[in-house]
């Protein structure tokens, strides 16, 4: 049976967990479902712009001359909101009004910081106003969000009036935040058992999870699912901090592990020293996945899931960013990703096997028996798949050998972009009239275009195809949308690493077409039609 939380409350404030005054704010919001709130706090994001906006418009032309009437003006639209958000009992729609207010005040302010000051001294003010805001408003989600903003502004105030913006400068800046979040969330628990700290440290550890994100760059697939132009990829940090951050990392992972281990014994066991010992590889190779992992260890022992699960997200984003990672060969990267899963699918079977439950309550059901009927599932799915795969596989087979070889001439592209990690960048030459129709005017039907081959095996694309009968020596080829457009097959041509010099001299790229336009790109030739 889950207890109320108006009596989970009052135990804490009488076991002195909790200050008395925490009864009334968290009560206040524990009766609103956190998709209004969220709601709330984006409407008021959006009010906020015009606000500012018609401020700007009306004093314009005084501000102009003397931008100090930033501050009074700034001072009534924070003094009036705050003074309306510290009623114990707001109607939602009063709050709505009072955001709007509050943030249009708060921007006023900052604008003013930045006109009056440098930017490093303007971030650091900023970041000074959030949290006295935090302190004035009894409001949880707020002072959450104003927590995210006074360590993202901390950070950037540190960041330029050290003038240190490269990747070192910034894993280091990150790094302290994160050293400053575990001093300050020590005394929470320890001594303090404050709210307001509480919630503010909240804001500032998700921003740091962000920001290690971040630094660390694309993840593996996603670059490309986006289609967000060229990867960013994670360059390495300079000598000697990474061989710093290397050990950083690895003493960060291994100190999470410990504690994590000490808070729930059920973990001594050989398959989590297994996993303790593969994020610790992995964290040496990535810098940044050491402090996500401490922050992960201490919320999840202490039962705050909600930062345990975004710091989750980010270790496996950082992980998957190896793929990106330039320090290394492509076929290292790939033996270690492979490494580690077989390694953690080995752990998983030492865990299945323990059946030792981390946390056991005496509620968990019974794990339920794998039937025979969920066998054979399992076995014709699998059968499915590979039927499938398979029947794929034959068909590019086939065409590769009964199909009619073609030439088609690739377009110049920019250099710069020519050769991006292991593939190569393709543009072919199409007739004008595809390249100005977009995917979404072609419905689900398939483009196919016209050209006529030439005695060298080279087509020049020239239309259209439209159904009309084909003239003596056309053939029609099916394009595939692409990114909002069509391309020919792929645009993309993958090679083995470090053979980028080789595929530069590509002038054609060589085709297998069948009869009804179904092609496959098998190849690319120079200018001399050579094979390379």
């Amino acid at each position: 049976m889950k207890r109320p939380l108006n009596q989970i409350i009052a135990e804490a404030i009488t076991a002195g967990i909790l200050p008395p005054s925490a009864a009334t704010f968290i009560q206040h919001e524990a009766h609103r479902p956190w998709p209004v709130v969220l709601l709330t706090a984006f409407g008021a994001w959006l009010a906020a712009i015009p606000l500012m906006g018609i401020i700007f418009l009306l004093c314009g032309d005084y501000l102009a001359r003397d931008t100090r009437a930033l501050y009074p003006l700034s001072l009534i639209m924070c003094g009036v909101a705050v003074a309306i958000l510290r009623r114990a009992s707001l109607p939602l729609f009063i709050e709505q009004l009072a955001i709007p207010a509050l943030l249009a005040g708060a921007a006023t302010m900052s604008a003013a910081f930045y006109i009056d000051m440098s930017i490093g001294n303007g971030s650091a003010g900023v970041a000074l106003l959030a949290i006295a805001l935090a302190t004035l408003i009894p409001r949880n989600w707020l002072r959450v969000l104003l927590g995210a903003i006074s360590c993202t502004f901390i950070m950037a105030a540190i960041v330029i009036l050290a003038a240190s913006r490269d990747r070192d400068g910034f894993w280091m800046v990150l790094h302290a935040a994160m050293g400053i979040w575990l001093v300050t969330d020590f005394v929470q628990r320890q001594h303090l058992r404050s709210v307001l700290v509480d919630r503010l440290a909240t804001g500032w550890v998700l921003t740091i999870i962000a920001g290690l994100a971040f630094w660390t760059g694309m993840t593996f697939l996603v670059g490309a699912t986006i289609n967000s132009g060229p990867v960013s990829t994670m360059a390495s940090l300079s000598q000697p901090l990474a061989s710093f951050a290397q050990l950083a990392s690895a003493v960060l992972t291994l100190g999470g592990a410990a504690w994590l281990a000490k808070r729930w014994p059920a973990l001594h066991t050989p398959w989590y020293a297994l996993t303790t010992a593969v994020f610790t590889g992995l964290a040496v190779l990535m810098p940044s996945l050491g402090a996500v992992m401490m922050i992960l260890a201490l919320c999840t022992s202490s039962g705050r899931w909600g930062i345990a699960t975004a710091a989750g997200a980010a270790a496996a984003w950082i992980m998957g960013a190896l793929y990106y990672q330039l320090a290394y060969p492509l076929a290292t990267k790939a033996l270690i990703l492979i490494g580690a899963g077989a390694l953690f699918a080995l752990i998983a079977w030492l865990a299945i096997r323990d059946r030792a439950p981390v946390v056991s309550d005496g509620s968990a059901p019974p794990a339920r028996k794998e039937t025979h009927a969920a066998r054979i599932g399992i076995a014709l799915t699998a059968v499915a798949v590979l039927t499938i795969a398979n029947i794929g596989i034959w068909q590019k087979e086939s065409l590769i050998a009964n199909g009619r070889p073609v030439l088609v001439e690739l377009a110049p592209v920019d250099p710069r972009s020519l050769m991006q990690g292991d593939y190569m960048r393709l543009n072919f030459n199409l007739p004008q009239e595809v390249s100005q129709m977009s995917e979404g005017e072609t419905g689900s039907a398939r483009l196919k275009v016209a050209g006529k081959v030439n005695e060298k095996g080279i087509v020049e694309l020239t239309r259209l195809h439209d159904g009309t009968p084909l003239a003596l020596g056309e053939i029609v080829i099916e394009l595939t949308p692409r990114h909002g457009g069509h391309t020919l097959v792929t645009d993309a041509w993958y090679f083995q690493e470090g053979e980028g010099k080789r595929w530069e001299a590509a002038k054609y790229g060589e085709f297998r077409v069948d009869a009804s336009g179904k092609a496959l790109l098998v190849g690319m030739r120079g200018a001399n039609l050579e094979a390379l």
